[in-house]
């Protein structure tokens, strides 16, 4: 849910693709979409959560699987030795037991933001959006 927030504020206010999805559903479809260096836009950015429990390791898999096809990645941990060897500089969140992960929308909705500032879009005003509805 956290990487699927996150890929919605990126559609939402810099108009650029983006879709969530968890580690081990990246092997059936996206791997295909990966491109390297040599790409038309160069390495295909991947953000990947890795946070300090049961999933770490699958994670740090996924990383690593990503990292082998060219991707560029991008770490949201709250442990940064489980980016060890993939990215050397993570975005670092607070651990705070099971609430970690609602920490890691923060970095993704700033990440929307700038990404909205560098494309000339206005963040404030999305286009085609409705921001409330009235019964």
């Amino acid at each position: 849910p956290i990487a699927m927030e996150g890929a919605l504020k990126i559609k939402e206010m810099s108009y650029i693709h983006a879709e969530g999805y968890s580690g081990g559903a990246l092997k059936h479809g996206p791997f295909a979409l990966i491109e390297d260096e040599t790409g038309k836009f160069g390495s295909t950015p991947i953000i990947l959560l890795i946070l300090d429990d049961q999933h770490a390791h699958h994670m740090r898999t996924a990383a690593e699987e990503v990292k082998a096809r060219g991707a560029e990645v991008i770490i949201i941990t709250d442990k940064p030795s489980l980016a060890d060897g993939l990215d050397e500089n993570p975005i670092v969140v607070p651990s705070n037991g099971p609430l970690t992960a609602l920490g890691a929308v923060l970095p993704l909705q700033i990440l929307a933001y700038e990404l909205s500032l560098l494309r000339g879009c206005d963040p404030d005003k999305p286009r085609n959006l409705v921001k409330s509805y009235k019964y």
